[in-house]
């Protein structure tokens, strides 16, 4: 844009001053706009072209089209009063201090001033100083509050769609790409923006306006200076677009880099009870120290080749500086401008190269921002691999009749993990899926909430296929209690209140009584107001357990999805809550997982898998007589704590039941001893 008003400019020019030295120029910097316009960051097609990008960045600015509008006029106010600042210096070292002849603008102000000799002109010229000085300070700070104002919005704005955005996209990808690279995106590469903003866009918009305001009044003092300031633009822009282009694939490759420093830090403290348990601080330590010595290589790469960048701008504009005051030296010399007249070029055009100057400085960082601003483009123009279908229906009333329909899933490319599943669960019944580790009990009730959708085949709820519903209105509709409990680290209350975000206290202290919480919530140090820590490591796992349970039960939902929930709960608590739930799911359908067999043993429907398949469903003493996986697995509960229970396997179901609690017993006691 920058570049394009230029040839507007020269091209104004050319219409009265047809010189060849012109014309050169203007075909040299029509070439540099084709080449800016053109240029992409990489040469991958799929990478967005930098005139995208930094037209995706300034859609941004367009709420802000007021501020932004206020900002020019600050910008050429500042630049008018700046443009003030040299002829102070004119008139005192012309006027005053020399005998130059007055020009005729001087004559009428000091024929209204009344400045009629050297003295008053001096104390005049002083206090116009001082007056312009101040001026412009009072400027620069409004230019600097609307600059860092319009620069952090956009960076809010940008930010509040990315966490949107990240929140929309699929499971599979956050477990693709990991939390600390969502964090790194969300915060270093969406506020390296405010970077392009600040040190890109609006210092280049001051230079522009500043080089035109130049121009024209370069050209009433002396013509060939004002061409001969401009004669180091074209190499200039090409020392730009030859280094960007080096330094944008290596700022890349650096910001993939931080972002899996991010991810290390990330698993490290989220694991740091695990990492203490094994001892193996100085391993991670010695892993963060390697994937940061890489990076800072890189980081010191890019240093220099910004060193070298900057070294040639200087040593260009330093030419131009050089050529420019040798040429008006030498018109001094011949008469043709006066000392003063010199001085207000070489202001100017300090004026003109110190924006320029201070971007090869900061070329680095602005090609580094440019890269996050790419990462982030990318992110937002990811389009989530489950979404709502263009006819979704909302998913109202719904009552919770389940039906799985010759389904199959994989991971990618990998073996199906589940294969043709067929089964169906009625309203207001509970089912539970039993089978060893790996068998795909998670994986297929993460397909009613369409976390996934199967390859093959079809999920119903009622009758419709999940897919054809409203995301958010289905996962409303379903309860869900994790296999690891997962809270905030906000208090007890909110954490349960997260299930109905609407709910009274009473409603909330009700699901804890429910989920045999209550109790030590009041034990707490501030009861339902204390803080739990960062992912509720304040509580023991049973009681973090209860917490999740809680939530669940908050919200009501039609559809209650358990992930062996009673995994870190004594026998006590498990049979208290089970208690609790089974005057829950006469009206709700309920889908169970558990390892303890005694937590399904009541189910009106239990589902065997076996390698991602049905291997039999039906109650609980249908499977031990018919179901020899299911004996097995019974068998596997027992046998694990050593228990010699062989003619048991054969007896009645009191007996099953019994055995079944001792092993439930001798199973805590191991865990807790």
């Amino acid at each position: 844009m920058a570049t394009a008003l230029v040839v507007r400019f020269l091209q104004t020019i050319l219409e009265f001053r047809r010189t060849m030295a012109i014309a050169y120029v203007l075909k040299v910097v029509r070439v540099l706009v084709d080449m800016q316009e053109n240029f992409s960051i990489t040469k991958k097609n799929r990478k967005p072209q930098l005139r995208h990008l930094i037209g995706w960045l300034l859609g941004y600015l367009r709420p802000y089209r007021a501020s932004f509008a206020a900002f020019i006029g600050v910008s050429l106010l500042q630049i008018l009063v700046g443009l003030l600042v040299p002829w102070s210096m004119k008139v005192l070292v012309d006027n005053v201090l020399g005998n130059e002849p007055s020009p005729a603008w001087l004559v009428r102000l000091t024929d209204v001033f009344s400045l009629h000799d050297k003295f008053s002109m001096l104390v005049a010229v002083c206090l116009a100083g001082l007056f312009i000085g101040l001026a412009s300070g009072i400027v620069s700070v409004v230019y600097t509050q609307l600059q860092v104002g319009i620069g952090q919005k956009t960076v809010l704005d940008l930010q509040r769609d990315l966490f949107e955005h990240l929140q929309k996209l699929s499971l599979s990808y956050h477990q693709k790409t990991g939390t600390g690279d969502a964090i790194y995106r969300l915060t270093s590469d969406a506020f390296c923006v405010y970077s392009i903003i600040l040190s890109g866009i609006f210092p280049m918009i001051t230079s522009l306006l500043t080089l035109l305001l130049m121009f024209l009044i370069l050209l009433r003092l002396e013509w060939s200076l004002a061409l001969l300031s401009l004669a180091v633009m074209p190499p200039l822009f090409f020392v730009i677009d030859r280094y960007s282009a080096r330094l944008s694939e290596r700022n890349e490759q650096v910001r993939v880099m931080e972002s899996r420093i991010y991810n290390l830090v990330h698993e490290v403290f989220s694991s740091i009870k695990l990492v203490k348990a094994f001892s193996r601080e100085k391993y991670e330590q010695q892993k963060f120290f390697r994937q940061g010595t890489h990076t800072f290589r890189a980081r010191l790469q890019i240093t220099f080749q910004e060193s070298l960048f900057s070294f040639a701008v200087t040593a260009l504009t330093l030419v131009g500086t050089a050529a420019v005051l040798g040429v008006g030296g030498w018109h001094v010399l011949r008469g043709d401008l006066t000392i003063g007249d010199l001085l207000i070029v070489i202001a100017y055009l300090g004026a003109v190269y110190a924006p320029l100057s201070a971007i090869s400085k900061t070329i680095g960082s602005l090609q580094g921002a440019l890269s996050s601003a790419r990462r982030v483009y990318e992110t937002l123009h990811l389009e989530p691999e489950i979404k709502d279908s263009p006819k979704a229906l909302k998913a109202r009333n719904l009552r919770g009749h389940i039906n799985f329909k010759n389904v199959s899933f994989g991971y990618g490319n990998d073996r199906p993990v589940l294969e043709n599943i067929n089964f169906e669960i009625e309203v207001g019944k509970m089912a539970a899926l039993v089978g060893l580790t790996g068998a795909g009990k998670s994986t297929l009730v993460s397909l009613i909430p369409r976390f996934y959708d199967p390859m093959r085949g079809a999920v119903t709820i009622d009758g419709i296929d999940v897919r054809e519903m409203h995301l958010k209105s289905l996962r409303e509709a379903i309860s869900i209690v994790t296999q690891e409990p997962i809270l905030f680290s906000s208090s007890a209350e909110e954490n349960i209140r997260y299930g109905k975000l609407n709910a009274s206290r009473e409603e909330i202290v009700a699901a804890a009584k429910t989920a045999q919480a209550h109790e030590f919530i009041e034990n707490l140090p501030e009861g339902y107001a204390t803080l739990l820590g960062e992912s509720g490591n304040q509580l023991s796992g049973g009681e973090r357990q209860r917490i999740s349970i809680a939530r669940a039960l908050l919200k009501d939902a039609p559809i209650l999805i358990l992930d062996e929930p009673t995994s870190s709960l004594d026998s006590r608590s498990e049979s208290r809550i089970f208690t609790a739930l089974q005057r829950l799911v006469k009206n709700r359908t309920t889908i169970v997982i558990a390892h303890r067999l005694s937590t399904v043993r009541n189910a009106d429907k239990i589902i065997v898998l076996e390698n991602g398949k049905i291997a039999g469903a039906g109650k609980h003493e249908e499977l031990l007589q018919t179901n020899e996986l299911y004996r097995e697995l019974y068998e596997r509960l027992l046998h694990g704590f050593g228990l010699e229970t062989g003619d048991a396997i054969t007896g009645n179901g009191s007996q099953w039941q019994h055995a079944d609690e001792m092993a439930n017993d001798i199973q805590l006691t191991k865990l807790n001893g």
